[in-house]
């Protein structure tokens, strides 16, 4: 049996829209983008250079010297009579699409340009002599080609932009997954190294250069393993904000001011300050993603919440596929800052490491706990209806009220908890059951807490 698939649609699409058009508008749509491909393809790379999400992407010489000429050809082979096999127009529109992708171009940006063209070659066809019936066809058709080709190429891109992102991930996992406690010491290390060639360096005096830290071991991790392992980490920005004023400003000044026989000691205190704080920040970095990665909340040892949406995509697949029943219980504990106001923050934390342990030994092996905010946790029950889910949530509530939970040395305090529970409805967004939770817990907490409320 033959597969459906994109490229069908696209084949089908694209024939019904050139046997709708008449052959003698076609030829003048053709005719138009080829006699002014050139200042088209000029339009739609100065639209993109002006927009300063293009930087990292484009240049003026990566424009003139590659880009331009086939742009050109790509917007006459668009328009031609004589064209190749729709599908092979479709392989090519995804080709480039993986391009996009690979070179990591914001899709957003290639549709604005794309309406910049279809808008200019409008306004060329208008200035035509197609009367108003004939300017409809053209410009529908100009349209219509332009959003096939661009619909061929953002499939294209987002699929490859998926692959990338999980190939990224896998190899994040793959470098947690090395001795991370061994790689940290190793650039700590690496660091402390950089640091003594610069001290020997002042020590000697040589009219060298100051020694670059992107050459050093240390700066080379962190410019090119670093950015992958620790992605979007805001230690990371301010470990190379550390770095360049050390290297633009500090160390120039400093190097400036013992030459002249000034007095330097000012400027070496702030130098080993900055030396010091990007050491705490990669200690902070690692330690937190040893911990994060590995999926774990640092204090009560529960599942963080960047997992939930994993966990409960699949749960919500597992029973629209074999019709397994699920729930989730959103808690909160009650009146949480007055525990802290009153026994300090490591009295609240001693609260909540003590409710992940109660929780752990109240569900099953198969269930799911995550620290879902401050106070908040989150359980996913599973294989599991509304009413069995409601009392798994009342015996939780009552093993919390029963027993007194340490605050500090020999005090102890009530704790309370809060609890809505939503059962799964088939609702295929699982936000939409985390938000019934939610409604549920905050009726429980307007009803006088300590009590459960089911959605």
């Amino acid at each position: 049996m033959h597969k459906h698939n994109k490229s069908d649609d696209f084949v089908a699409d694209w024939k019904r829209l050139h046997e709708q058009v008449p052959e003698a508008t076609r030829r003048l749509v053709s005719e138009t983008a080829n006699k002014h491909a050139e200042v088209l393809a000029s339009l739609f790379y100065d639209h993109m250079l002006a927009d300063k999400e293009a930087k990292p992407f484009l240049t003026h010489d990566m424009v003139n010297q590659r880009l331009h000429a086939s742009m050109q050809g790509w917007i006459r082979e668009l328009y031609s009579l004589q064209q190749p096999e729709p599908k092979e127009i479709y392989k090519h529109q995804c080709h480039v699409g993986v391009v996009h992708a690979r070179i990591q171009i914001p899709i957003s940006l290639v549709m604005r340009g794309s309406r910049v063209l279809k808008q200019a070659i409008t306004g060329y066809l208008v200035e035509t002599a197609l009367d108003r019936a004939g300017l409809v066809d053209a410009t529908r058709f100009v349209s219509e080609v332009m959003e096939l080709s661009m619909s061929a190429m953002t499939d294209s891109y987002i699929v490859n932009i998926g692959k990338n992102v999980r190939t990224d991930e896998s190899y994040r996992m793959f470098a947690l997954g090395q001795n991370m406690l061994a790689e940290r010491e190793r650039q700590r290390a690496a660091l402390s190294e950089w640091a003594q060639d610069i001290l020997l360096h002042l020590l000697g005096d040589s009219g060298a250069g100051i020694p670059e830290m992107r050459h050093s071991e240390f700066g080379m991790w962190l410019q090119h393993k670093a950015s992958i392992i620790f992605h979007e980490a805001p230690e990371l920005d301010r470990i190379r904000g550390c770095v360049d004023r050390l290297e633009r400003n500090l160390l120039p000044s400093l190097i400036e001011r013992r030459r002249n026989g000034g007095d330097a000691r000012e400027l070496m205190k702030q130098v080993e300050a900055d030396i010091g704080e990007v050491r705490f920040l990669l200690t902070g970095l690692f330690d937190r993603f040893i911990e994060v990665e590995s999926g774990r909340d640092t204090l009560t040892r529960l599942l963080n919440r960047r997992y939930l949406p994993t966990i409960l995509m699949r749960e919500v697949a597992l029973a629209r596929r074999s019709d397994v029943p699920f729930a989730v219980l959103l808690l909160d504990i009650d009146h949480f800052k007055n525990i802290n106001d009153s026994y300090g923050h490591d009295g609240g934390d001693m609260v909540l490491q003590q409710a992940a342990d109660l929780l752990t030994a109240s569900v099953r092996v198969g269930d799911f706990i995550f620290r879902y905010g401050g106070e908040e946790l989150l359980v996913v029950l599973v294989e599991i209806d509304k009413a069995k889910a409601l009392t798994v949530a009342e015996t939780i509530r009552e093993r919390f009220a029963a027993d007194p939970f340490r605050v500090g040395d020999a005090k102890t305090a009530r704790v309370t908890v809060s609890i809505g529970v939503a059962a799964y409805n088939g609702h295929p967004d699982f936000e939409m059951l985390v938000k019934d939770a939610d409604d549920a817990l905050y009726r429980a907490k307007q009803g006088g807490r300590n009590r459960c409320e089911a959605a």
